[in-house]
């Protein structure tokens, strides 16, 4: 009986182990954004980005969105975790 709860035990954690796989992000052109964080600056989100330590993220964007605003996202990221990174755009901006 002992074993079989430490096999499901042990089955329930690895289960949860890859509970984080994908990160979703949003830049907007006034703010970034992921889960309960929200910024002007993107370091609060990279922050939470690694601290959560994806496999992958996926950013989403608005057409409207200055380029650098994407860069400077990217940059900070890479420079703190290895993740692969998709994008995409809105097809129109919630924000606006």
């Amino acid at each position: 009986m002992l074993k079989i709860k430490l096999l499901l035990s042990a089955m329930l954690l690895t289960g949860c182990n890859g509970f984080h796989n994908t990160a979703n992000v949003y830049i907007f052109p006034s703010e970034y954004r992921t889960g309960d964080v929200r910024s002007t600056l993107a370091t609060p989100v990279v922050d939470e980005v690694v601290r959560i330590n994806p496999k992958n993220v996926h950013i989403s964007m608005c057409h409207e969105t200055p380029p650098a605003k994407i860069i400077q996202f990217e940059v900070e990221l890479q420079a703190r975790i290895k993740t692969n990174i998709t994008g995409g755009f809105f097809d129109k901006c919630p924000e606006i």
